[in-house]
């Protein structure tokens, strides 16, 4: 495995001491444990107590002004109501469910492309009454970190690889394993709004599970001084590619800017609520 640091160092660049990550700086040794927490394991609530939890891979969180979002793939909850879908809080143990799911709306000029399946879970987190919850959501400075701005070659991908989780209903134990590569970007796909990235790993896993987690950049404004962006969402991969597939952070933030939603709309991007 890679980490952020090593990915300073393929950089040649030893100077920087700390990252801009999400407006806010840390080590650059800790680059990695911070954005961890942005990359969520789904929970999803059965309503049966033997088996109270199903876990559908990764999810993304976001923090778009005032807002915050889960982002995911449909194909991961689309069978759940939004209220069975939630996240574990690491500071309470306790997870919580989303306020609406959001999705696009599905019509003949759209329906055989990628970008239909992404998915918004919205966390009013004043209801939660948890503090410092938005911390746990990566923070969007549009024009400042949103890839491709300042790009630098590296991408960070997290997930949960379906293979690498734990779970003991006996017990009952949930033990999340986060996984996280390195990669470099592949190209644009065929399909409008999905690029490639080539994953620079020593193991091969299967991929199943990191649908849905974020995927990060690494960019610089000048000499020594770096920052995290956001590039997009693991869309899907395979079983021993090293190529994920992933839906690109503008058109995302495009789609699911509630600012602008009628230009979204104009834009032929209209989005459903529930």
């Amino acid at each position: 495995m890679s980490s952020p640091q090593a990915a300073l160092g393929i950089l040649g660049s030893m100077l920087a001491t700390s990252v801009d990550v999400g407006g806010f700086f840390v080590p650059a040794s800790q680059v990695d444990k911070t954005l961890h927490k942005f990359c969520k394991k789904l929970f999803i609530h059965t309503g049966n107590p033997q088996f109270p939890y199903q876990f559908f891979g990764s999810a993304t969180a976001l923090k778009l002004g005032g807002r915050h979002l889960l982002f995911c793939c449909g194909h991961q909850i689309d069978q759940f109501n939004a209220e069975n879908v939630s996240f574990l809080d690491a500071t309470t143990n306790h997870t919580i469910s989303a306020g609406r799911k959001i999705w696009p709306e599905i019509n003949e000029t759209n329906n055989d492309t990628d970008w239909v399946d992404v998915r918004g879970l919205e966390y009013p987190i004043e209801r939660y009454k948890i503090p410092n919850l938005s911390s746990q959501f990566f923070r969007i400075q549009r024009g400042k970190n949103v890839w491709p701005v300042n790009f630098r070659k590296v991408f960070f991908i997290f997930g949960y690889p379906t293979a690498r989780q734990k779970v003991d209903y006996e017990i009952p134990h949930v033990h999340g394993v986060t996984t996280f590569v390195t990669g470099e970007y592949g190209g644009q796909t065929s399909s409008p709004h999905l690029h490639q990235i080539k994953m620079t790993r020593k193991e091969i896993f299967d991929t199943d599970g990191m649908s849905g987690g974020p995927v990060f950049y690494l960019g610089t404004t000048g000499v020594g001084e770096y920052f995290v962006g956001f590039a997009g969402m693991v869309m899907r991969g395979g079983a021993e590619s090293d190529f994920i597939h992933f839906i690109d952070a503008e058109f995302m933030l495009k789609m699911f800017d509630f600012d602008n939603e009628t230009e979204a709309i104009k834009a032929g991007y209209p989005l459903s609520q529930g």
